[in-house]
């Protein structure tokens, strides 16, 4: 996706509030339509052509103190990483994916053997 600056953003939406003629304004500043029609909508909604930011939903992609989660490991059997979610999430405060914990726990080198925990 291109990013425009704000001032060619500026530029076009005042050609477009002076010729009120949408076509010749995406042709002139080589942008979509959809684009140009984005940036008036958020210029009506916001008063403004600043990108709003976009806030991350869903846990988060790492855990915040390794060293703490790396304690928090060697002191807890478990067979399957899956039984640590709950675990993990009651210990820190805070909800971590499956995969996240995963990567983590192959992180910090340990593997399992069929049948036998994690060490």
């Amino acid at each position: 996706m291109a990013k425009y600056s704000l001032e060619t953003k500026r530029k076009a939406i005042d050609k477009y509030k002076k010729t009120d003629y949408k076509v010749a304004v995406c042709k002139e500043f080589n942008i979509s339509r959809v684009t140009l029609d984005a940036w008036i909508k958020l210029e009506e909604q916001t008063g403004s052509l600043q990108s709003q930011s976009h806030k991350k939903r869903g846990a988060p992609s790492h855990i915040k103190d390794f060293d703490a989660f790396k304690t928090f490991i060697n002191k807890q059997k478990f067979q399957n990483i899956s039984d640590l979610v709950p675990l993990f999430e009651k210990k820190f405060g805070y909800k971590v994916s499956y995969a996240v914990l995963v990567k983590a726990i192959h992180q910090l080198g340990l593997r399992r053997r069929a049948g036998r925990f994690y060490g």
